[in-house]
């Protein structure tokens, strides 16, 4: 019960942040469109927000929303780059504040950092299908000493009482479960990638 809501919250924010990170490249493309046809970079922003489904396009009309009550843009970024925590986002508003103080040509920066989000987006997939059959062996491999305990206890639960009543038996079984989390601990960290 404790953990519960806990849980419930952080499937919504994982579900919100990939929602957004798979969205967000088509705003970058929309707001590149609008910078070579000559929109300021507001009004692309402001356009991209419309445009786009949401949660890109909440936070994109939050952006505008305070440029247009008096906040610099830059801070507005910074503010929704905080409030998301998505390193995707963090890479726009680099990239923009960037730009703003140094000059160039932004639509092809952003033009740029919407190629690198679908390549990033692309490799994290494919490591994600090249490691599920780590998983799924790690899930069987997991699932064996229980499996296992239950089956000997249906054929010959005698057998398996001696774990028990013996005093050496629970201290073997501990052990067995510390071997059994570092073994989860260690194949958890082969398939697990930061990108």
């Amino acid at each position: 019960a404790i953990m519960l809501p806990h849980l419930v919250v952080a499937f919504l924010v994982a579900r919100r942040r990939n929602k957004f990170i798979a969205n967000f490249p088509e705003a970058i493309d929309l707001m590149v469109r609008g910078l070579r046809s000559g929109l300021p970079i507001t009004e692309s922003i402001r356009t991209a927000g419309t445009e786009i489904i949401d949660p890109v396009g909440l936070e994109l009309r939050r952006i505008t929303d305070a440029v247009r009550l008096g906040a610099k843009l830059d801070e507005a970024l910074w503010d929704c780059s905080r409030r998301l925590n998505i390193q995707e986002f963090n890479f726009f508003t680099v990239a923009l504040s960037i730009q703003s103080e140094t000059g160039g040509n932004l639509a092809e920066t952003l033009a740029n950092l919407s190629d690198v989000l679908r390549r990033r987006r692309q490799l994290k997939l494919k490591i994600k299908a090249l490691s599920s059959e780590a998983k799924a062996s790690a899930y069987i491999i997991g699932s064996l000493p229980f499996v296992m305990a239950v089956l000997i206890y249906l054929v010959n639960a005698d057998y398996i009482d001696d774990l028990w009543i013996d005093p050496r038996g629970p201290f073997l079984v501990g052990l067995g479960f510390l071997s059994f989390a570092m073994g989860i601990g260690v194949m958890y960290k082969m398939v697990k990638f930061e990108i």
